[in-house]
């Protein structure tokens, strides 16, 4: 695959056509959720019939597209306890989250994606976050900005994101961070950098899938966003989709993020710093 505009676009028209109907195979199964059997991975949070349904479909699609292409996806990475490092070296990998916010599914709060990334030799090239509930579809590609549509409302109307800039005060600032719940990671000093950073805000909301709230900075909707313990798929094209909007994306030490870090936080500068600034103390 050539890396060229037109592929882009053909890319981004992919991405959209899989994710739709993503989206709608996990509507279908949404009507029978309380029927569903889920499945208890650990530590690594719970699984649903709509997860695999939603994830066989998207690998057989690009499968059939793209043969030569890796993919790491959630539950097929889960299952098969496949390390990161198999993935390294390969030019085109794709990131696949085929339902992020499991436990907002299974528990019929409408606040879920499918998650589509395509990386190239380690970097992100093209994203897509879909909400298929609200309609809202995020995607973005390297260095051609990132976009909105609502497949709910007008399909045929595209909204550029940017948000490179925000010198809000706490108290018009909407926060979406994320504590530390495991108790191996400090707790009591995660908790106390949750409170010095959410002190004086307007509001917080958590919304239980970090590819919408990582979007919701994109568009403007939170002001920041900030998480640990994270994979791959909760943040690859979100991440992507934060960055081609202007957010700046960091780990917790300031560095910028990439999907091997286990720590993000998302905002436009100067808040971005100001956030920065309480985490790492």
């Amino acid at each position: 695959m050539k890396i060229n505009k037109k592929n882009i676009n053909d890319l981004l028209k992919f991405m959209q056509d899989i994710g739709y109907e993503a989206g709608e195979i996990i509507l279908q199964y949404q009507k029978e959720r309380k029927m569903l059997s889920i499945i208890n991975k650990g530590h690594e949070g719970i699984a649903s019939e709509a997860d695999e349904a939603s994830e066989e479909f998207i690998l057989q699609a690009i499968t059939n597209k793209f043969p030569k292409h890796k993919i790491m996806s959630e539950e097929d990475y889960s299952k098969n306890k496949r390390r990161l490092s198999q993935y390294k070296g390969a030019e085109f990998v794709w990131i696949i989250d085929p339902l992020d916010g499991t436990n907002n599914f299974v528990n019929g709060i409408p606040i879920y994606a499918v998650s589509i990334a395509l990386m190239h030799n380690g970097k992100g090239l093209a994203g897509l976050v879909y909400n298929p509930l609200s309609g809202e579809c995020f995607f973005a590609a390297k260095d051609q900005g990132a976009f909105l549509i609502d497949f709910r409302i007008n399909p045929l109307k595209t909204y550029k994101l940017e948000n490179a800039f925000n010198d809000k005060k706490m108290n018009e600032c909407i926060f979406s961070p994320a504590p530390v719940y495991d108790i191996t990671h400090k707790f009591e000093r995660q908790l106390s950098t949750f409170r010095k950073n959410i002190v004086g805000a307007r509001a917080v909301r958590r919304l239980g899938s970090a590819a919408l709230e990582l979007c919701y900075v994109a568009n403007g909707n939170f002001d920041a966003y900030w998480e640990q313990n994270l994979k791959p798929w909760d943040v690859a094209a979100a991440t992507l989709i934060c960055r081609e909007a202007g957010v700046k994306v960091t780990d917790f030490d300031g560095k910028r993020f990439n999907i091997d870090k286990d720590s993000v936080i998302a905002a436009s500068d100067p808040l971005h710093s100001h956030i920065l600034g309480k985490i790492s103390k």
